[in-house]
């Protein structure tokens, strides 16, 4: 008589996981929508400006070209 107890076990795992699982997937889906749906409306709402980029300003001749930090890549204030 317990083996039918044990024999349901898997069917009860299948039910709970079907109960619980399905609700929750379609919740997720749901949220997953609607942020979509929030970030497309931000998007037709943002309106496209060109963007003007300054020059780089001229840098001091290196005094060693064998090294980085004679060209002032390693100095973080850009002495």
């Amino acid at each position: 008589m317990m083996s039918w107890f044990w024999l349901s076990i898997p069917f009860m795992v299948v039910f709970f996981g079907c109960w619980a699982g399905i609700p929750l997937w379609r919740m997720l889906t749901r949220w997953d929508a609607e942020m979509k749906a929030k970030h497309a409306e931000i998007a037709a709402t943002a309106v496209a400006e060109p963007v003007i980029a300054q020059p780089a300003p001229a840098t001091a001749p290196a005094h060693g070209t064998g090294s980085l930090a004679y060209a002032g890549v390693g100095d973080p204030l850009g002495l």
